[in-house]
């Protein structure tokens, strides 16, 4: 498989913590060369008849340090976040697929829960094999072995998941590389070729190959299994079966120039032999120049330092790790952390539109989600989902998070495409039902580093804190009840620290969030105020961003719901230690409720903050407004910089160009 669809995770300080406990060390290589070289975690999944789905996580130096137990049993890769994607044949035809939460933060022996994990089906499919994910594009492209084709799914599908496509083939492919940069994806195919579709997502997933390669080394049975790209020395190295019922013929080979490689081709290194342990080589992944080889005839995981130069024969691996019928293999490379897009206090981030929500949008079949220039001077695209849509927040995949009346809509790559679709069984998922608890969900924040989706339920006040990866009608991981009906909350994870603004027009705040969970109440409840008066009802705090630069809150203020006229907009300092009647340092209001003023603040609903600028959802004017470092405003009636006429908008949310980023 593909390094670019099978590894990348950020290392929280939890992982870290993981990782010094160390493991079973008992469990470590049959073979142990002096100059095997140290490198990055590796997961291995097992599947023969006593531990399918035994997923163990090797440290750099290949000892178990931890093991989880999968559903799936098949081919396996890691997004951005360190979810693990599953392929699962257990339970016969059709397969299945299996999203696993930060499996290397799960605690050792821990098996798959509904409340982090998430199963989706492929309908049609016979048996899927190696899978490969499509990161920028937000794909699962999964090899299905009997019914010689390529099953393709949008990353964050659900339970009621159907296939984005199906690409016919004329034979059966076991695995497959898939390089996003030149949308070309490589096919590991039984019949001993490799077949090459250049433009594979561009070109509307059709199955006539470009190319067909043939090693020219190949035994007299040849099955290709495990394949991986090198995109910077443009190299494929593959492994090849031969006879599955033989447990010695098992042979590598290193391709050249593979972009372009076509017909018969002579490898540039080809191994084959009795030292290269090599029987059933089903899978490999490459860490530079280093392969790991799943070897599972003779129970091993095999290492080659360095796989793309050297002689070609029976040479032996620098490494062999004793490993009991491994079937794949992916690599874990620490990823540089982000900032939620929450979490943004200062300048310097590159943003590409923002996103607003519409709670009725003008007209029937107009889109209720919009992606707008930042200086609010034009459309770039829209989107339907066809629910009563609330807020949303985007992850570091790109997919957006929406809240509706009863539930939680997660849109596939919303960040970055989707123009002119609509939510669709194929790309996106639900959260919904009796089990989670929710009745009427409003604001809420995604926090990446915890997995979280923190969600404020003002029908039933409490705050919900649910797996990102959940779907379908889950409970939360855990609630927070609170005696006042929230509408929008802020968590700052370097702090562990909930801000939670109140329909009462106060905030309450918890502390070590993470741990406590709210369980004592909350630790501060801030009541904004002017000269040490609380201000006058009605107060009804809204939009809610903690700026943790400079610890300081911006909040909105809608008033009454009924008067859209009464919006303000307020900023307050010291906000990690506030607590009490607390004096605004910002205060843009026109002090006439009975006129909307040069504000234009009415109903301001929602708020985004880009570490200089705040983009308000301004729903009774029908605007979307930016109010210029709003940091250092004067206060008072002061217009906004800059607007949009939109109807009915009920959330904003930046988009960083961040956001969709292949992991490399």
């Amino acid at each position: 498989m593909n390094v670019n669809g099978k590894g990348f995770l950020w290392l929280s300080p939890l992982a870290v913590a993981l990782a010094a406990c160390g493991g079973d060390h008992d469990d470590r290589s049959l073979v142990t060369a002096s100059d095997s070289a140290t490198g990055n975690q590796l997961l291995v999944m097992h599947n023969g008849s006593s531990n399918a789905g035994q997923v163990d996580v090797l440290d750099g130096s290949l000892y178990v340090e931890q093991t989880f137990s999968a559903d799936g049993n098949e081919g396996i890769a890691l997004d951005l976040l360190g979810n693990l994607y599953v392929a699962n044949d257990r339970g016969g035809a059709p397969s299945s697929l299996q999203t696993l939460h930060r499996v290397i933060e799960r605690s050792n022996n821990a098996a798959a829960v509904p409340a982090l994990d998430r199963d989706f089906p492929a309908d049609g499919s016979i048996t899927l094999k190696g899978i490969a994910i499509a990161h920028k594009a937000g794909l699962v492209m999964a090899a299905n072995v009997g019914g010689n084709s390529v099953e393709v799914f949008g990353s964050a599908v659900g339970e009621n998941a159907v296939p984005l496509a199906s690409t016919a083939l004329a034979g059966n492919v076991w695995d497959l590389a898939y390089d996003e940069a030149s949308d070309r994806l490589f096919l590991a195919m039984t019949n001993g070729t490799v077949e090459v579709i250049d433009d594979y997502v561009a070109g509307g997933f059709m199955a006539t190959p470009s190319r067909t390669i043939t090693p020219d080394a190949a035994g007299p049975v040849s099955n290709i299994h495990g394949i991986a790209y090198q995109a910077d020395s443009d190299t494929l190295v593959i492994t090849d079966v031969g006879d599955a019922a033989v447990a010695d013929d098992g042979r590598l080979y290193v391709i050249g120039n593979a972009s372009t490689a076509n017909g018969t081709v002579t490898p540039s290194r080809s191994l084959a032999g009795p030292a290269t342990m090599m029987g059933n080589p089903v899978d490999l992944v490459l860490e530079g120049n280093k392969a790991y080889i799943a070897e599972k005839s003779n129970d091993a995981v095999l290492v080659y330092n360095n796989i793309v130069s050297g002689s070609s024969g029976d040479v032996a691996p620098d490494d062999v790790v004793e490993s009991i019928k491994p079937e794949s293999l992916a690599l874990v490379v620490e990823q540089d952390v982000l900032a939620d897009l929450s979490d943004i206090d200062e300048t310097g981030t590159d943003f590409t539109g923002v996103a607003v929500t519409s709670n009725a949008p003008a007209l029937p079949g107009d889109p209720d989600v919009v992606v707008l220039d930042l200086d609010l001077g034009a459309m770039q695209r829209g989107f339907s989902t066809g629910l009563d849509r609330e807020s949303l927040a985007f992850n570091q995949l790109g997919d957006a998070y929406v809240t509706y009346d009863t539930g939680l809509a997660v849109i596939n790559r919303l960040a970055i495409g989707r123009d002119g679709e609509m939510f669709s069984d194929s790309r996106d998922r639900v959260i919904e039902g009796a089990s989670t608890g929710l009745s009427s969900p409003k604001g809420f924040d995604v926090a990446d580093q915890q997995g979280w989706v923190l969600v404020t339920d003002n029908g039933s006040p409490a705050v919900r804190v649910f797996g990102a990866q959940a779907g379908g009608d889950v409970p939360p991981l855990f609630s927070t009840t609170l005696s006042v009906a929230p509408w929008d909350l802020d968590y700052d994870p370097s702090e562990d620290r909930l801000y939670v603004a109140l329909t009462d027009g106060t905030v309450a705040v918890f502390d070590d969030y993470s741990t406590r969970r709210g369980s004592a109440g909350a630790d501060r409840v801030i009541t904004p105020a002017e000269g040490g008066v609380a201000f006058t009802a009605p107060t009804n705090l809204h939009g809610i961003v903690h700026v943790a630069d400079t610890d300081q809150l911006i909040l909105s203020d809608v008033g009454s719901g009924s008067n859209p006229t009464d919006g303000k907009l307020y900023v307050l300092d010291a906000a990690s230690t506030a607590d009490g009647v607390t004096d605004v340092s910002v205060r843009i209001d026109d002090e006439d409720n009975n006129a909307v003023g040069a504000t234009q603040l009415g109903n301001p609903v929602d708020i985004a903050f880009d570490g200089e600028h705040l983009y308000v959802a301004e729903k009774s004017q029908g605007m979307v407004l930016r109010f210029d470092n709003i940091l250092d405003s004067a206060g008072g009636d002061v217009a906004p910089s800059l607007s949009w006429m939109q109807s009915a908008p009920e959330s904003v949310s930046l988009i960083s160009e961040e956001l969709a980023r292949s992991p490399e």
